[in-house]
């Protein structure tokens, strides 16, 4: 390796060191960027390579602005904030960091000048969340990300009896999501399990607001929400979070996005663990970006062409579709299906492309309870 490039590698290396050990894709940094406190991340770098890119937000608003840039041969780094290039950006101007400290310049597009100090954050265990709930599950959330919600609040809204359980609601006012915990109908161990699944969920998707709003430009993105319990019992617990959503890009858009939790344990279930047409050995979709081609094998040649037999035998009325543009008689469109309990059995949502997402989800599309149990997977929920 060339002396320049071993100056080059050191300035990254200073960098994004300690990513390895947290388990996370780069390396977090707080301190000021002038009178402000921000919270910097810088993703590790391709290897061989000196280009950066990274996000920050500031404590008072928590939107993350984006960050690009590259090495010089010394190992300083120039940054430019924000991804499109028909205006002008703010840059910073970073010196190459010493020990835990990593000191430079925000300039901006007009010529102002502020001063950039931050501290590497190796650990969050000195930032504790304003929420115990958010606490309770600090060892599951990287320090980005705690950063960014420690503050946030949560507010209690109704308590709801139903069929011998009740639940706790609750209200973030910022992201404006609501969720519960349940307070009784389970056995003790049970609710802590349960709760502890409900509390990461409820974060994530306070997450995914941010991540929304803060790709929308100009403060123009739009975020609601809708969260609806679908079935609650001692075998299964399924709810399911409505969004409709604009984060910037040409149109807006909608999704619901369930949780089915097994109450005896709190773990979220998958589809296939719960209704399983084989041959063999259950398959599950791989996790983060691998890709089971198996999984998807069995779910576009088998399980999908199943799904469209049982809901075209159950509701011959809404396959008939005429000139309609929402064919639910083509199985790509349950392939990937979402799913959700219901008291009569399992619900699970077709999607279409951009042009039809009109059709989406349609609300009659329930797999009875005999159809379910007639092919059970590994987990038993009715």
């Amino acid at each position: 390796m060339s002396a320049r490039w071993k100056r080059v590698c050191f300035g990254l290396a200073a960098i994004i060191c300690g990513a390895a050990q947290a388990d996370e894709p780069g390396k977090v940094w707080q301190g000021t960027l002038g009178p402000n406190e921000v919270v910097v991340k810088i993703n590790a770098p391709a290897k061989g390579s000196a280009d950066l890119e990274g996000r920050y937000f500031y404590r008072r608003h928590r939107m993350d602005i984006q960050l690009q840039g590259k090495a010089s041969a010394d190992g300083r780094i120039t940054l430019q904030e924000g991804l499109r290039d028909d205006e002008p950006h703010p840059g910073w101007k970073m010196q190459i960091p010493a020990r835990d400290r990593w000191d430079g310049e925000w300039l901006g597009p007009k010529g102002r000048r502020l001063p950039i100090h931050l501290r590497s954050l190796e650990s969050s265990s000195s930032v504790s969340a304003r929420e115990p709930g958010l606490q309770a599950v600090r060892g599951d959330i990287d320090r980005y990300e705690w950063l960014r919600m420690a503050d946030l609040t949560l507010q209690k809204k109704k308590l709801q009896q139903i069929d011998g359980y009740t639940l706790q609601w609750f209200h973030q006012p910022e992201s404006g999501i609501d969720l519960f915990e349940v307070v009784s109908g389970y056995p003790e161990a049970q609710l802590q399990h349960i709760n502890r699944t409900l509390r990461m969920n409820l974060w994530n998707w306070v997450g995914n607001y941010y991540d929304c709003m803060s790709g929308a430009r100009d403060g123009q993105g739009e975020y609601e929400t809708t969260t609806t319990l679908r079935h609650i019992s001692p075998k299964i617990l399924s709810v399911s979070l409505f969004s409709s959503y604009y984060c910037g890009g040409a149109h807006p858009d909608f999704s619901d996005g369930p949780i089915n939790i097994d109450p005896r344990d709190g773990r979220e279930l998958d589809l296939d663990d719960v209704l399983w047409l084989g041959p063999g050995k259950v398959l599950h979709e791989a996790k983060g970006n691998a890709w089971n081609q198996a999984w998807s094998d069995y779910r576009s040649k088998r399980f999908a062409p199943w799904a469209v037999a049982q809901l075209k035998a159950a509701y011959p009325s809404e396959f008939r579709t005429g000139e309609d543009e929402c064919n639910y008689d083509d199985p790509e469109v349950w392939q990937f299906a979402n799913w959700y309990a219901m008291p009569k059995g399992i619900h699970i949502s077709a999607y279409f492309a951009r042009v039809a997402r009109s059709c989406d989800d349609p609300d009659w599309a329930i797999l009875p309870w005999k159809a379910v149990d007639a092919h059970p997977g590994a987990v038993r929920i009715h």
